[in-house]
């Protein structure tokens, strides 16, 4: 019987060529090659010409060794005037010469330099199925469309059954000028063997047009992670991102589909949060205190309902829009047609104690979402499952960030800048296996439990590619925005504050617990303050000679305000013990009061007595955050979100009771050690200065000035502290530089190649 294929390579490529022909002939091809090697030959047989002519197709493989054998060029000579099909292998980038491109150019390829060998053999595969040739397990129709695990299909859910092929085409038609660039990474991080007969994951880069910026890496203004920014529709039919044009936030869509250009759907500063409907008809995000969805074909805007600093959601099949709102304290849900908001869960009222993004099972079953951990560090926050009917919880046993769950049988979350998978057993809660990381380098945010990826239910991952951007180094920066980082250890740190007299600092170091840690200003010579329990928010007694902090101890699992020593003598004194969770502020300067977050609202602690006793100082229906009282002690600074966001106000403590509010949106104001200047923050990392007069009747808050633009890192409370002298700041800035990003990453196919890790 004559061979099908014919292939035409160079003998300096033989080792190459030999392994792919070895896999096409155990996948049953027959197939037709000089193991002598062609350019060997002294003689261009007629064994080699009768078996062109007896052939269906003729594979080139491309190398600059084959396009510069002459009797490759004639191979394809011959096979192209016989009217053979040809089909390019690209071994490595090759330019074409002239005396091929009539026959080459135009025509479909495939670029083995920048594919898995199994993701090789099957385009190869495919194609020939496709022109003619026997392939067992393959056929022209099957060529075409091929098969896609089986999905249980959803009620009102389009069900999507694109081949990876066909997707890739439908991205590099956009009209809109997106690029396929580099087409397919050159291995997956998990391993490339496929299950048989099931398409294998493809891994592409899609190019965003023009100067558009997207909020996350180099061009994220907002240091707390500014929220997910990427997301794909259940039916795997449609992208919408965000990008930013100063400091606004546009919404923008592509349909995979129908080959539309790119469309912007709505700008606003303060969008957060992408929510596709299970239909894919609808996109549902926060803006301000409202929650809104916009009809994707008409661009029409509803109101579904308002809520409280709105984190995270998710859209469910089952009507509702679950959501994570109040500093990350609450979970509710919402009909998204609009009602009266369900709350579903609240969690413990402890700064770094949040709800992360939910997902919640077909038909309401459950939500599984991360749950407060030991600290601020949600690398480490347990994963859970809610039972919406029982309100029963269960932990899964897994650890991380913004998980998803896929018919196929596999749980994801987001790690330490990873995408981790395991299998998951949904019928008994259950994981079957260590979890694996199946994506590396993903934009992430391991303190405000935002990552940038999102799933769809047709098997395709999209997300944009980064690091978990929590970690960093201390560093002082000075008036000018000059870094000088210190040689202190990259990691995550949460709240620091300098010591009274600049020679010290506390810091609070975040790992599976969090610690507070005092380091030497002058020799960098750290020692752990703290060693029981998970502690935090350090905040320096007025002489320096102590640290006041929050702590947990593992005993009685009950945070409370504790007081230690910096010399280590005796163990920590538990100084105030408060119903629920709490966050020190700052001291009177000239009382024994202490201003702390109590439930989202002010109070001052008055440790002048036996007992300390407490009273609100800032209350009722707002959230307000981080009260630092003036150096001469008759004013208090805090944020609290009045109008929908917040911002920064100053109030009296006299008995006028005065209250300004700094222009603009801002957040985190500090006040200069020895006089009454501000300094704070405005979106997009620009920091200011602004004079503070108390005898000005009409505003105390003289007209700002800006100091700096710094790419730094923020956590809950203050990010960053002022030096004594008045002439430094100390921020945790990020070691190596962000990058921006220019592209989206997307994985078709993906649970394909988890059941072949997991082998199931």
């Amino acid at each position: 019987m004559s061979a099908e294929v014919f292939v035409s390579y160079s003998s300096q490529d033989h080792a190459q060529v030999s392994k792919i022909i070895e896999r096409l002939r155990k996948a049953g091809v027959s197939v037709w090659m000089d193991e002598g090697g062609i350019d060997a030959a002294t003689l261009w047989s007629e064994a080699i010409v009768e078996a062109i002519n007896e052939s269906k197709v003729l594979i080139m493989m491309v190398s600059k060794h084959s396009t510069d054998s002459a009797n490759v060029v004639k191979e394809v000579m011959l096979a192209s005037e016989s009217s053979k099909t040809i089909l390019p292998v690209y071994l490595e980038p090759a330019d074409i010469p002239t005396r091929l491109k009539y026959q080459l150019t135009g025509i479909q390829h495939s670029e083995a330099h920048s594919l898995t060998p199994d993701e090789l053999l099957d385009e190869l595969l495919r194609g020939l199925a496709k022109n003619g040739v026997t392939v067992p397990g393959y056929d022209v129709a099957s060529a075409r469309v091929s098969n896609t695990s089986a999905h249980r299909k959803k009620r009102g859910r389009k069900q999507s059954w694109r081949t990876p092929t066909m997707i890739a085409l439908t991205i590099a038609a956009f009209i809109f000028g997106m690029l396929i660039r580099g087409t397919f990474d050159n291995h997956s991080e998990s391993g490339s063997s496929v299950t048989a007969g099931l398409p294998p994951a493809k891994r592409l880069k899609l190019d965003i047009p023009g100067d558009e910026k997207i909020p996350a890496g180099a061009d994220n203004p907002f240091p707390g992670g500014g929220g997910i920014s990427v997301a794909i529709s259940s039916n795997g039919g449609h992208l919408a991102y965000y990008t930013i044009t100063n400091r606004v936030k546009n919404l923008k869509l592509l349909d995979l589909d129908n080959f539309e250009s790119e469309k912007k759907l709505i700008s606003s500063i303060d969008l957060v949060g992408l929510m596709f409907s299970p239909d894919s008809k609808w996109i549902a995000f926060f803006d301000k205190e409202k929650i809104k969805k916009v009809l994707i074909e008409t661009g029409e805007i509803s109101v579904v309902g308002e809520t409280r600093v709105p984190n995270y959601g998710y859209w469910a099949d089952d009507g509702y829009i679950y959501y994570v709102h109040s500093l990350g304290r609450k979970l509710s849900r919402i009909k998204d047609v609009g009602d009266t908001p369900e709350l579903l869960h609240e969690g413990p009222h402890q700064e770094g104690a949040t709800l992360g993004k939910p997902y919640v099972f077909s038909g309401g079953r459950g939500v599984i979402m991360a749950f407060p951990g030991k600290g601020i560090n949600r690398n480490y926050a347990p994963i859970k499952y809610l039972d919406l009917t029982t309100k029963k919880i269960k932990d899964l046993g897994v650890s991380g960030i913004w998980p998803y769950y896929h018919d196929s049988g596999y749980l994801l979350f987001a790690r330490n800048g990873n995408i981790w998978a395991t299998p998951f057993d949904l019928d008994n809660l259950s994981v079957g296996a260590d979890p694996v990381p199946i994506v590396k380098g993903v934009s992430m945010s391991a303190i405000w439990e935002s990552a940038n990826y999102s799933m769809s239910e047709s098997g395709a991952i999209v997300y944009l590619e980064g690091r978990d951007e929590s970690r960093g180094v201390p560093a002082w920066v000075d008036l000018e925005g000059n870094i000088t980082p210190t040689p202190m250890p990259e990691q995550l740190y949460g709240i620091s504050e300098v010591s009274p007299d600049g020679k010290k600092i506390a810091i609070q170091v975040a790992a599976e617990k969090d610690d507070i840690w005092i380091y030497d200003t002058e020799n960098w010579e750290g020692s752990r303050l703290t060693n029981e329990g998970s502690s935090g928010w350090p905040l320096w007694s007025k002489d320096g000679s102590s640290v006041v902090f929050v702590s947990r101890p593992l005993e009685t699992e009950e945070w409370a305000l504790y007081s230690q020593k910096i010399n280590n003598i005796g163990n920590p004194q538990q100084i105030w013990k408060p119903a629920k969770g709490l966050i020190p502020g700052s001291w009177h300067p000239t009382q024994n009061l202490l201003a702390l977050n109590l439930e989202s609202d002010i109070w001052f602690i008055d440790f002048s007595t036996t007992e300390p006793s407490g009273k609100i100082f800032a209350g009722g229906d707002y959230l307000e955050w981080v009260g630092l009282f003036s150096p001469d002690g008759n004013w208090l600074s805090y944020s609290a979100d009045k109008k929908g966001i917040y911002h920064i106000y100053i109030q009296s403590l006299k008995d006028t009771g005065s209250i300004y509010q700094l222009s603009g949106n801002k957040g985190e104001v500090i006040w200069a050690p020895s006089s009454n200047s501000l300094y704070y923050f405005q979106s997009g990392g620009r920091f200011f200065t602004a004079q503070f007069d108390p005898k000005n009747p009409v505003n105390p808050i003289g007209k700002e000035k800006k100091l700096f633009d710094l790419k730094y890192i923020d956590n809950p409370g203050n990010s960053y502290d002022v030096h004594p002298n008045g002439e430094r700041f100390l921020f945790v800035v990020p070691k190596t530089p962000y990058k921006k990003i220019r592209d989206i990453r997307l994985i078709l196919n993906f649970q394909n190649e988890l059941k072949s890790l997991f082998k199931k």
